[in-house]
């Protein structure tokens, strides 16, 4: 009779403890798929170039070069036009967390911090957040919601609620790739929840068995336009000093 008890205290329990491993495991994986998703989104080391490109819905278009260095945690990227030269400097610190801005044109330096990260570069869609590759596990809770198919790949997708709750965006809805986790697709939506603009990773490169993006398309929901930021050369062996990533020195970095 003793062992019959025991039999059915254990059958009585089993259930609740699947269903706590159950749980945790799909936290875990969560937060397993943002760190794959931060390491392939972090610049390589090196320098890259590049231009970003701003379609309007009529064809009209705007085009500018980007040169970057990029130092582990420390990124700068300059941009220019064959009508202005060299027109502003963006300096990400702190693996993105502290973002930096020189307007070479008018001499003027400008910290970016809170909401004024989400201003936008130039007129295209990309914000100075957008491109900081601050880590997304650091920035959001991370939530599997499903798995599903998405143009014609297997993909998961997770939802992403930001931990600050300052920033002008509500929440990110991230899909990745179910078979190597890798990033296909970002929606931002705006605190009403509604998606104001779509990311998507339509390029990648590799270099020493690490992925990385080179082609990043950023499609404005409202407006139409199209933004694309493209790496078309990156050079391994450039190192920079590191007085090259301190913000006093952007108008004398050459």
């Amino acid at each position: 009779m003793r062992y019959i008890k025991i039999i059915l205290l254990l059958l009585f329990f089993v259930p609740l403890i699947i269903t706590s491993q159950e749980s945790r495991l799909v936290e875990v994986t969560a937060q397993e798929i943002l760190a794959r998703v931060d390491d392939v989104l972090q610049y390589p080391s090196g320098q890259m170039k590049g231009n970003l490109m701003h379609i309007y819905p009529d064809g009209r278009s705007v085009v500018r070069d980007i040169l970057t260095y990029v130092a582990k945690d420390n990124y700068l990227f300059t941009f220019s036009s064959k009508q202005r030269g060299n027109e502003i400097r963006i300096l990400y610190n702190l693996g993105g967390e502290d973002t930096w801005v020189y307007n070479i044109l008018s001499l003027k330096l400008f910290h970016k911090v809170d909401v004024d990260r989400y201003d936008p570069i130039f007129e295209s869609n990309f914000s100075f957040i957008d491109i900081s590759n601050a880590d997304l596990q650091s920035n959001y809770t991370g939530k599997i919601l499903r798995k599903t198919t998405y143009k014609s790949n297997d993909v998961i997708i997770l939802n992403l609620d930001p931990i600050f709750k300052d920033g002008k965006y509500g929440k990110l809805t991230l899909y990745v790739a179910a078979s190597n986790y890798l990033p296909i697709r970002i929606d931002y939506h705006d605190n009403d929840n509604a998606i104001t603009k779509t990311l998507s990773f339509t390029k990648m490169s590799s270099f020493n068995k690490r992925n990385f993006p080179v082609r990043y398309d950023m499609l404005h929901i409202g407006s139409g336009t199209l933004s694309i930021i493209e790496f078309s050369d990156y050079d391994h062996k450039v190192t920079f000093p590191n007085t090259t990533f301190r913000h006093e020195n952007m108008a004398s970095v050459k």
